[in-house]
């Protein structure tokens, strides 16, 4: 008995299904890392990672003025780290202050408020450091950092 050739088979639905569930699963996983500072681990801008009144964490590389952030005033914890590119790289300079928010003339120059570093030379390994910011007033504030490094800064309400 010769048997009749069997039709093509079409792909199961549920492959398809399958396919279309792991193409979105990588875009959420890329925007995900995209908004967890990926973006500025390749260079661009700072980013900013906040919730309300826990902890401010901004990151970028080289020198930036950051968006304005609130804070509901009080003393706070900041906490800098720094680094080169590469170990055999030389020592970066890295600089930060805590301006806030010229409010009389809009956007604008701020108030320097403290510095958190001050031309620190930062091995390519790395650098931090951490210290209490007593009594700030409640207001919006920015980061002038002047780096040749990569970084990143927290402040968090004690």
């Amino acid at each position: 008995m010769k048997r009749a050739p069997s039709p093509p088979r079409r792909a199961a639905p549920w492959r398809l299904a399958l396919g279309i569930g792991g193409v979105a699963l990588v875009v959420v996983v890329l925007s995900w890392l995209w908004d967890r500072g990926l973006h500025s681990a390749l260079g661009g801008g700072p980013t900013r990672q906040a919730t309300p009144e826990t902890q401010i964490v901004l990151a970028g590389k080289g020198t930036q003025t950051t968006e304005p952030f609130h804070l509901s005033g009080g003393t706070y914890r900041t906490t800098w780290s720094a680094w080169g590119q590469a170990p055999e790289f030389p020592p970066c300079t890295h600089s930060a202050a805590l301006m806030l928010v010229d409010t009389t003339n809009g956007a604008g120059g701020g108030d320097r408020v403290t510095d958190l570093a001050t031309r620190v030379s930062v091995p390519a390994t790395g650098a931090s450091d951490q210290r209490d910011l007593p009594n700030l007033k409640a207001g919006d504030y920015y980061l002038d950092v002047r780096s040749a490094c990569a970084w990143k800064i927290s402040l968090s309400p004690t």
